[in-house]
């Protein structure tokens, strides 16, 4: 994970803990490594989460000349890769990524020494125009200044059909990827550098520098590819789902919508909270995760009796 020092990441990365404990092994070991960068005091994060001495939690805090080279934008970032790997498979998720359920299959997918890559593809084309011509012109005009000219665009966006919204390479939404180890050890020395050549280009949003980053990465690794279905990387809301696709069939949950509740507030700031634990909501995929949040013990991360950031 990556994240600023401040109470409503914390809260997001005691949610992923919790949730991690009640699944049993392996999910209860694993260790979770947050970057925390914006220049961060060890101490203080420490101090500020006593509660994860109960838990493999990990606080890498970003080194202070990465955060001035790289802005707290992309310092955390950055750090996602570096290290060596921990276990057979690493996963990289965003703060407000929550595992609801077991994916021991996916686990299982990934063993063996060929390089792996598995996640869901990104929702849309990462380019202003998301016309299917442009997006691909955009895509091969990337490729080809990455040096790989021949890469083939197999791929299209997991919200829109190739029709609609054109192709792509192994491109995924950054909210849940999961490599083996040795995928890991292969696109660790290229992520950052490829994102990096990335934004010396006219790219429309650097937002999305990053993905397109790992993409190149994996491009030039050769990694084995496994695309991921709305299991592995749903978001909040309900475009995903289909007769054959439910609620309670999904194992990571991507909360990165605010049309219900506040994502930022709602474990942290009393008001936010009591809405959250209070309201019935109207998307089934919000109201499976309410229910999973309000069934894990002491979930609100403060003092409830008082607004967020009061002293």
């Amino acid at each position: 994970m990556a994240i600023s020092p401040q109470p409503a990441f914390y809260s997001t990365v005691r949610l992923a803990a919790l949730s991690l404990a009640r699944l049993g092994e392996p999910y209860s070991s694993a260790p979770i490594v947050v970057s925390v960068g914006d220049h961060a005091d060890a101490d203080e994060v420490r101090a500020a989460n006593r509660w994860s001495d109960d838990f493999p939690v990990v606080w890498r805090i970003v080194a202070p000349e990465i955060c001035d080279r790289e802005g707290f934008g992309w310092a955390p970032q950055s750090d996602r890769f570096v290290g060596e790997a921990r276990a057979d498979v690493v996963l990289h998720c965003d703060s407000d990524v929550c595992v609801t359920a077991r994916f021991d299959e996916l686990l299982d997918a990934l063993q063996g020494e060929r390089p792996k890559v598995a996640g869901l593809p990104a929702h849309f084309s990462p380019f202003a125009d998301r016309r299917p011509a442009s997006n691909d012109a955009a895509w091969r005009r990337i490729l080809d200044a990455c040096g790989l000219p021949d890469h083939p665009l197999d791929y299209c966006y997991s919200q829109v059909s190739r029709e609609q919204g054109g192709s792509c390479p192994a491109y995924f939404n950054y909210g849940f990827v999961a490599f083996n180890r040795s995928a890991f050890q292969a696109i660790q020395p290229l992520a950052h550098t490829c994102t990096r050549f990335l934004l010396s280009l006219p790219i429309d949003n650097p937002f999305f520098a990053a993905q397109i980053g790992l993409a190149i990465a994996i491009a030039k690794t050769g990694a084995e590819i496994l695309p991921l279905g709305p299991r592995y990387n749903c978001p909040n809301s309900d475009e995903m789902l289909t007769p054959g696709f439910r609620p309670q069939d999904i194992a990571v949950i991507h909360f990165l919508r605010d049309a219900e509740f506040d994502r930022r507030k709602f474990l942290v700031d009393p008001l936010a909270f009591r809405h959250f634990k209070e309201t019935r909501f109207a998307s089934p995929v919000n109201e499976f995760f309410r229910r999973h949040v309000l069934s894990l013990p002491d979930i609100f991360y403060g003092d409830e009796s008082r607004p967020a950031g009061a002293a």
